[in-house]
């Protein structure tokens, strides 16, 4: 059960990610990228800090600042997972928004899934072992982001940018698989937050850029700092409490999926034939995916 529970918090979260990039698209033309990223990260964490008072008063019946992390140890485990979850979430989104201003919302979220071959290579380097079940979906949900793609064909900038956005990204899969099990979930997403915000801020204010167009571009970041961050990536954070993280990287690999759909649905983007049996193969690695393995205890 738990892994379907995990399952399940890591699809919604996929979806919110999905349709996301449409209003990253459009508030990439509208404010600049650090910026964007700061405001974002601003209502994502202030939306947390909601959420923690809340569920402090159901489950301690009193508001704490540490929750369940009662020592010296737990504490510093937290404030050192939300550092650095905030410090590569930053660098990840950057790269991000920078790169959505040169190409659509669709191309974005299907070289963004690219982290669903990085992570199990960089797993290597960790010593974590992957089953061949795995190891074949890979490649299948490879192959479906390929002929999502249409080709990579000649790379600019924008391509290459998001490219980078991927291998980051892997990076804080990484990342929040160390801490997401030692750590209470939200109140790390809500420090993962406040550690963006603080730093793409003192970037922006470094990079002198503009705050115009922050009324005009207000749904867009408000949607990805409410959705994108404060919902979805606090739902990663404990779908990988349960779940493999190459199971999780293939279930977040249905983002390019979405984010197709997004862009067809909100910016008139177009779906080809090829486009859409990316889509299917993508769906069928995530399933295989989902097979357990007898004699296989996995996370």
């Amino acid at each position: 059960m738990e892994k379907l529970y995990g399952t399940i918090a890591m699809l919604i979260a996929t979806v919110i990610w999905g349709t996301g990039f449409s209003a990253q698209s459009r508030g990439a033309q509208l404010v600049d990228p650090m910026f964007f990223i700061m405001l974002r990260s601003i209502v994502g964490s202030a939306a947390l800090a909601v959420i923690i008072l809340v569920m402090d008063l159901f489950r301690f019946k009193r508001i704490t600042v540490w929750g369940s992390a009662g020592t010296e140890r737990e504490r510093k485990l937290l404030l050192a997972g939300g550092f650095w979850c905030g410090f590569v979430i930053t660098t990840a989104s950057f790269l991000q928004q920078c790169g959505v201003k040169y190409i659509s919302a669709g191309k974005t979220g299907f070289l963004t899934a690219l982290y669903i071959i990085i992570v199990p290579l960089l797993g290597i380097c960790f010593k974590r072992k992957t089953s061949p079940v795995l190891w074949l979906a890979v490649i299948l949900a490879m192959c479906g982001t390929w002929l999502l793609c249409g080709g990579i064909g000649s790379l600019g900038i924008g391509e290459w940018l998001v490219i980078g956005c991927a291998v980051i990204y892997s990076l804080h899969i990484l990342v929040i698989d160390y801490y997401a099990p030692k750590c209470d979930c939200v109140r790390l997403s809500c420090l993962q937050f406040l550690t963006a915000a603080i730093l793409s801020g003192g970037v922006s204010l470094l990079l002198r850029e503009s705050s115009a167009g922050t009324a005009e571009s207000l749904p867009y970041w408000l949607f990805c700092g409410l959705g994108s961050s404060a919902i979805a990536f606090t739902l990663q954070m404990v779908a990988q409490k349960y779940l493999h993280p190459v199971t999780a990287t293939l279930l977040m690999s249905l983002e390019s999926v979405f984010a197709v759909i997004g862009g067809w649905l909100f910016l008139k983007e177009q779906l080809s034939v090829k486009e859409l049996i990316g889509c299917g193969i993508i769906f069928l690695a995530i399933i295989l995916a989902q097979i357990p393995l007898p004699g296989k205890n996995e996370k």
